[in-house]
């Protein structure tokens, strides 16, 4: 092994649909290190009291050394949209985003490019460009970094694209392990999951860890093989600290971080 970072740290997804005052209560009692926080498009905290709502859950998390990330996973909000009006609702949606997490007191902000039914031909790569930057540079002056998710279908489930985009912006990346398993290019053996780690690996911030997607969501492992020791291993060598159990089902999502757990002790118990 080249070389070994930190013990990163092993996340609880706190889904859009969740119950968040549960997700709470869960993470702490079970001693997750961190709650990667999906925000839901028709529930955004964007009024007094929700907002409110939102500080002290997580004032709370934080009073327990529970780190908290955001996630908007808005389907549809497509900032590379060659319809103007979509493309400005989705940055004005962003840049509102932007502004609630910097006034929570949070750093980074995983988004997406391609999520939802506007088709590929709709999506224009250098508008994509152009509104990265804009987010970018918004997220910077507040504190926010953005950071950029490889999705299962569309521009980003096309490895070269994705790492171009990171490039071309200058960003961090969010490794989805079961979009990554799932894309086009992975399927047809153009390339494998941890070709694409090696290659976006020095951006790499957040991984999404689960064993596979299909048409009922995102299946847990049953082993630790059924997550890949040599994809994990690569991921231990990657600057990535944040670690999320992308798993719907709390119970799931328990068996798999003292599944990783029990990886990483096993690791880190030999440096």
């Amino acid at each position: 092994m080249k070389e070994v970072f930190n013990r990163p740290k092993l996340v609880m997804s706190s889904r859009q649909d969740s119950d968040k005052d549960s997700d709470v209560e869960f993470a702490i009692n079970n001693r997750f290190d961190g709650v990667d926080w999906s925000f839901a498009l028709n529930r955004m905290p964007f009024n007094t009291a929700s907002r409110t709502r939102l500080i002290s859950q997580i004032r709370k998390l934080e009073g327990h050394l529970v780190e908290v990330r955001f996630h908007a996973p808005f389907r549809h909000a497509e900032i590379g949209c060659r319809d103007l009006r979509i493309s400005q609702w989705a940055m004005e949606l962003y840049i509102k985003t932007l502004e609630l997490i910097a006034e929570v007191g949070g750093r980074f902000l995983t988004l997406h490019i391609g999520l939802g039914d506007i088709s590929d031909k709709d999506i224009c790569l250098q508008k994509v460009l152009e509104n990265l930057n804009v987010l970018k540079a918004f997220g910077l002056n507040r504190g926010v970094t953005i950071t950029l998710e490889n999705l299962l279908y569309g521009p980003t489930s096309i490895p070269e694209q994705w790492m171009e985009i990171l490039g071309e912006v200058d960003i961090p990346a969010t490794f989805d392990l079961g979009h990554a398993r799932g894309c086009e290019a992975v399927v047809k053996g153009l390339w494998t999951p941890i070709e694409i780690i090696y290659q976006v690996k020095s951006r790499l911030i957040h991984v999404h860890i689960y064993k596979e997607e299909n048409g009922g969501g995102h299946v847990p492992p049953e082993t630790i093989e059924d997550l890949g020791v040599e994809l994990l291993d690569a991921l231990i060598e990657s600057p990535c600290r944040w670690w999320v159990i992308e798993l719907k089902e709390k119970s799931a999502a328990l068996r798999t971080k003292e599944m990783l757990k029990t990886y990483m002790e096993s690791i880190f118990s030999k440096v």
